[in-house]
């Protein structure tokens, strides 16, 4: 195992030791481990002291070149998920995936740079890459009033659904905002806010 191997090992284990979620760390182990290979086959890197802005650059370059599902950390899997067959096998790799790619890559060495264990970061002037923004369509008045006809208001917790949904759409609150309400506190039934 090289040096560069353990020290991920030990940024995954303060993450688990933070508490975060295990999706996000999932997501840092699948995304580093990619990287180090890239690190190890193509740049003989064995320390995470070496990696300069360059070669993240240049690995965010080969990711957004290679396509889907070429590369993978670890032999097994490919024999067990066979990505060959799937559909979108070799298509081009989203700017988005690139960018939490990028993203997860900046996480580890800021960690690596605040505790001290590399003297330069060398994702500080490495950007994520610009994306356009999908803008959501609306619901038309038909589509509003099916949404609401699907409430059965005899019952209460689909007449309290239906209330929410109200409120959301007229007030643009988020649903947690929503949910986190209380009568006693936050509502001035007197004035009416």
């Amino acid at each position: 195992m090289e040096k560069i191997d353990m020290e991920v090992d030990d940024f995954l284990s303060y993450c688990d030791y933070k508490g975060l979620a295990t999706n996000t760390i999932r997501s840092y182990d699948q995304t580093l481990k990619l990287f180090l290979q890239y690190l190890k086959d193509e740049c003989n890197i064995k320390n995470s002291n070496q990696v300069t802005e360059t070669h993240i650059k240049n690995y965010i370059a080969n990711v957004k070149e290679r396509g889907k599902y070429t590369v993978v950390s670890d032999s097994h899997s490919k024999k067990q998920n066979i990505p060959e067959h799937r559909r979108d096998f070799v298509k081009k790799v989203s700017i988005a995936t690139v960018n939490n790619y990028t993203r997860n890559i900046r996480v580890y060495f800021n960690y690596m740079y605040e505790n001290r264990l590399i003297k330069i970061n060398p994702v500080q002037k490495v950007k994520v890459i610009k994306t356009p923004r999908k803008v959501k369509g609306y619901l038309d008045d038909k589509e509003m009033n099916n949404l609401f006809r699907c409430f059965d208001s005899s019952r209460f917790h689909e007449y309290r659904d239906y209330v929410i949904t109200q409120l959301i759409l007229d007030t643009g609150m988020r649903c947690g905002e929503c949910l986190m309400i209380r009568d006693e506190t936050d509502i001035n039934f007197n004035e009416r806010s």
